[in-house]
């Protein structure tokens, strides 16, 4: 483990925000300070809202459901997945989410090791300093081993 790690408390209004694909998120611990063992994000997702299908070839992801209900399809099986629940999604495997409620969600989203944080943080800067760009998206995806399928 890396010298530089510290116990971190963070509370949520101390976490850096984050808007990577217009979804409201905050970092809870980053990579950095976990000496990239891990990352923890607190997203809120809007009714409808959610990635389509993707995979990370280089992390595993946890989700644990705070508030609200998605569907989660995990290798083209859906789950409805309520408040308090945890899914796993190993490196590799295709998965999708999305709010099926009509209120917001609020999941915790965390990554070992802790890609996930910095790519989030590359795609919200990228939206933030220059505006969307199809290429560049294309190029932090291949640059976090992120790969998006379909629309």
């Amino acid at each position: 483990m890396n010298a530089q790690v510290e116990p971190r408390v963070t509370p949520l209004a101390a976490g850096e925000s984050l808007r990577p694909f217009d979804i409201e998120m905050t970092v809870m611990i980053g990579q950095a300070q976990t000496g990239g063992a891990c990352s923890v994000l607190l997203a809120a997702l809007r009714p409808g809202e959610g990635p389509p299908p993707h995979l990370h070839r280089d992390h595993d992801e946890y989700f644990f459901l705070l508030e609200g209900t998605i569907s989660l399809v995990v290798n083209g099986e859906e789950s409805t997945v309520a408040a308090n629940t945890l899914a796993f999604v190993p490196r590799g495997t295709t998965h999708a989410f999305k709010n099926i409620g009509a209120s917001p969600v609020r999941l915790l989203e965390w990554t070992i090791p802790g890609n996930n944080e910095p790519y989030f943080r590359a795609v919200h800067d990228m939206a933030t300093i220059h505006g969307f760009d199809p290429s560049r998206l294309a190029e932090i995806n291949a640059q976090f081993a992120t790969e998006f399928f379909g629309p």
